[in-house]
């Protein structure tokens, strides 16, 4: 098979890149070749060529002369890459799928200058394939689909799997881009209230800080709870010290807020830290609740509970049995969704398209 891609970047320490880059390159290795078309020039594999907006239409015509050999054109969200996918093949006549990641998939089926586009590249995509039951869910409120199948995200378990190490300091960890839907506004004041029963617990995010705003609020909310000195912000740090903080962290914790419709489509920052044998806690209500096993590697709880979040740290960190036996399973469902046990899932839907 020779399928055509088409995405915002191929990124790997990104989320959406690394998703993309992990696919392509299981499906590559799987012996079928891939024509990769993105967005963003981020210096690996892909031709930029993609544009949004009115830059759709010219990037479909574009589309046509790199995907004319294609056997499968595959968009991973609607938009623009669904949309300008869909465009592109009203001439080219290829099978087409659509891969919902999440809020950019759910998100411009409620704007009045996508939503007729958006549903009509849906409509006419013959698999639709959503990466949580929680997407699928909210993809199907606004669209009739019949065609609409879960395929979980994986992580590569050996790039990530790490013994657990002895460390000087004890913390907990975040790690995504410091934006609202991540809910850091939420974390950073339970961690306060952990901290009056855990004294030398510091808690560190790790996240790009593009939006300014939302990290001086952070900032500002570390210091009226009295834990300034106590929380720290990293970004843009290579893999292997990422990697040594999941190894080293007592709790990974990421407590994500639907805000509007732009949600959490699944979260494979949890696989990453379940793989390094680190319990988790996360929040219910968004794709989340696929990527933890909850009451197993983590605990699950609702969204906008700093309480809730405290009650669950301390929980974990207070009972060195429970920890250990969360850390067992942290490390038996990172295995359990190893790239290996995904590509296939997608093999057999490229199948059933021809």
């Amino acid at each position: 098979m020779k399928i055509g891609y088409l995405t915002h970047d191929m990124d790997p320490k990104a989320g959406w890149g690394r998703y993309a880059s992990d696919l392509v390159m299981g499906i590559k290795k799987s012996g079928h070749e891939a024509v990769i078309l993105k967005e963003r020039d981020d210096g690996f594999d892909g031709i930029p060529v993609l544009k949004r907006g009115a830059g759709m239409f010219l990037s479909a015509i574009k589309v046509r002369k790199y995907f004319k050999d294609c056997d499968i054109v595959h968009a991973f969200d609607v938009y623009p890459y669904g949309i300008i996918a869909w465009l592109a093949n009203m001439f080219l006549n290829k099978k087409l799928m659509i891969t919902a990641l999440g809020t950019y998939s759910v998100a411009p089926l409620y704007n009045p200058k996508t939503r007729w586009l958006s549903g009509t590249a849906f409509k006419s995509a013959e698999a639709v394939i959503a990466i949580s039951n929680f997407t699928r869910g909210e993809l199907l409120k606004r669209v009739e689909l019949r065609n609409v199948f879960v395929i979980n995200p994986g992580i590569n378990f050996q790039n990530f799997h790490k013994t657990r190490q002895e460390s000087s300091e004890n913390f907990i960890l975040s790690v995504g881009a410091l934006k609202f839907r991540k809910g850091y506004h939420i974390s950073i004041p339970a961690f306060a209230l952990a901290k009056k029963q855990q004294p030398n617990l510091k808690y560190k995010i790790v996240g790009d800080r593009k939006d300014s705003n939302y990290f001086a609020s952070l900032a500002k909310i570390a210091k009226d709870h009295g834990v300034e000195t106590s929380v720290e912000f990293l970004e843009n740090i290579p893999d292997e010290q990422l990697n040594d903080l999941y190894s080293r962290a007592d709790v990974f914790v990421l407590t994500s807020v639907n805000n509007s419709h732009h949600f959490e489509g699944y979260g494979l920052v949890f696989l990453e830290a379940a793989a390094a044998g680190l319990p988790v806690i996360g929040t219910r209500g968004n794709g989340i609740e696929d990527a933890v096993w909850d009451g197993y590697n983590g605990i699950l709880v609702s969204q906008n509970n700093i309480q809730g979040t405290a009650d669950a740290i301390i929980s974990i960190l207070s009972d060195s049995v429970r920890f250990a036996k969360m850390s067992q399973e942290s490390y038996e469902w990172a295995r359990w969704n190893d790239l290996s046990g995904v590509i296939p899932k997608y093999l057999d839907a490229y199948k059933a398209l021809l």
